[in-house]
């Protein structure tokens, strides 16, 4: 038996870019509600106990009121990146699996940074929200306590997901970043609010993965060369071009012209080099400014976190019967889970 852990981002869906879209905002009442659906469902289906991440907002305080089996966890406090990754470190140490997490594509990668192995079940409550699936928080919940309460073979429901690596030299000092969905390189000499807003502003980007559907810096890739997430390797589309323009949601709820110059599979662990000077840009959020002799790296590797499905896992629990009253528990079949 073993704990879920869980880690809501107060700021995520918050950012610059919603205040430059029609769009609106994730509030902390609805993180409250999500959040609590999740930590009585983990208990309900099977986890022994949960384990809620505290925040500068007060969310997970408010949603585990009242709940026997939920304990906050204390973190930092700085209101900042720092409080999710230090909280994925300190769940994952517990022995916290999996661990939920809501926010965007930029929570998740904190998560990821804290903790790289740990197994992984991303809530969507963010702004660009590629990486995190749209999921109700019962249902993200119940397949939490399945695998948590060893009823469901967290093995046979997740998979790796793949990871964006960065290694930048820049002078004397060196840095190795990583990213779960996309990184850019923007045409700026800081970072500013962080959101990448003006479509002008892109340079380059490396997609790990990108739908047509998708919005932000992936859907760049997402509109000229789609990758799933269950393909190996990414796509690397430059921009500044003059024969192609494609119209990109760069921002939610706006929609723009970049002009494609070339576009390149990647294979798994393929380099990329760029140089400075400009801005790199991570999973959405400009984040790492370079110099004019900077070198920057990019290669895509299948060595991300551990990542748990949720339809799997609640399909798996139907074929054994755990929902049935007394729960049958049919055995596995010995080739494993089926899709």
């Amino acid at each position: 038996m073993a704990a879920v852990g869980v880690i809501v981002n107060p700021w995520a869906g918050k950012d610059l870019r919603r205040l430059h879209a029609p769009t609106g905002h994730t509030p902390d009442a609805a993180k409250v509600g999500i959040l609590r659906r999740v930590v009585i469902a983990a208990l309900d289906a099977g986890a022994s106990a949960v384990l809620v991440a505290d925040d500068v907002s007060r969310i997970a305080a408010r949603a585990v009121h009242g709940i026997d089996g939920a304990a906050l966890v204390e973190g930092p406090g700085t209101g900042s990146a720092l409080d999710t990754r230090r909280a994925a470190t300190s769940l994952h140490d517990a022995g916290c699996r999996p661990i939920v997490v809501l926010g965007g594509d930029g929570t998740c990668r904190d998560a990821a940074m804290g903790a790289p192995d740990a197994l992984l079940l991303a809530v969507s409550t963010g702004t660009n929200n590629v990486f995190p699936r749209f999921v109700d928080g019962t249902s993200a919940g119940t397949a939490a306590g399945l695998v948590a309460g060893g009823l469901v073979p967290w093995e046979a429901v997740s998979a790796r997901a793949k990871q964006i690596h960065v290694e930048v030299v820049d002078g004397h000092a060196s840095h190795h970043d990583i990213a779960l969905v996309d990184v850019g390189l923007i045409d700026a000499a800081r970072t500013g609010a962080r959101a990448v807003l003006r479509a002008s502003s892109v340079r380059a980007v490396v997609a790990a993965m990108a739908t047509p559907a998708s919005t932000g810096l992936s859907a760049v890739a997402g509109r000229v060369a789609p990758v799933r997430r269950g393909d190996d390797g990414g796509v690397l589309v430059t921009l500044d071009g003059s024969d192609r323009l494609v119209r990109v949601p760069l921002v939610p709820g706006t929609v723009d012209d970049l002009a494609v110059a070339d576009v390149v599979r990647l294979a798994d662990g393929q380099a990329v080099v760029w140089t400075g000077p400009g801005v790199l840009a991570y999973d959405g959020e400009r984040d790492r400014v370079l110099s004019r002799t900077a070198t920057v790296t990019v290669s895509v590797r299948r060595d991300g976190p551990w990542v748990l499905d949720v339809e799997r896992t609640l399909a798996c629990a139907v074929r054994r019967r755990l929902f049935d009253r007394p729960a049958a528990v049919a055995p596995l079949a010995k080739e494993g889970i089926d899709d």
